[in-house]
């Protein structure tokens, strides 16, 4: 009988070590599944924050060549606007008559012809700057 009780303690003993065992791989199985799934959500954010920075550079590289084209554009239309100042100080220092008349007030009827819809825009200002023709004078 203690042969017996002794080979069933010893079965109880392995069947509860390998009980224990067995949760312990259970409990590890457990923890690295849950390690698996937090790198996946992790590699899934990381992911969806390179699209965010790489979307973010785009955009600072798109800005960066907007300034640049509109500094060109502004520089152009410095050196339009000064030109023209240039050529209307070089005619009336050149003429006489000139100097006269563009001391003079405009005709009310001229001042409503010169008058042109609000300049919105550096493209719309350019465009109206490049396309401006003087008004011919009246023939008698």
């Amino acid at each position: 009988m203690t042969r017996l009780t002794a080979a069933l303690v010893i079965l109880g003993l392995v069947i509860l070590v390998t009980w224990a065992l067995w949760q312990r791989s259970t409990a590890a199985e457990a923890r690295a599944d849950l390690a698996e799934q937090r790198l996946a959500e992790s590699q899934q954010r990381e992911a969806q924050h390179q699209v965010i920075i790489d979307s973010l550079w785009d955009n600072a590289r798109r800005q960066a060549n907007q300034r640049r084209a509109l500094a060109k554009q502004q520089a152009a239309l410095t050196r339009t606007a000064s030109n023209r100042l240039a050529t209307i100080e070089e005619l009336q220092r050149e003429n006489q008559a000139l100097r006269a008349w563009a001391g003079t007030r405009l005709p009310d009827a001229v001042i409503r012809l010169r008058k042109r819809p609000a300049v919105t825009g550096a493209g719309a200002y350019h465009q109206s700057v490049r396309d401006s023709q003087p008004l011919q004078p009246a023939r008698e």
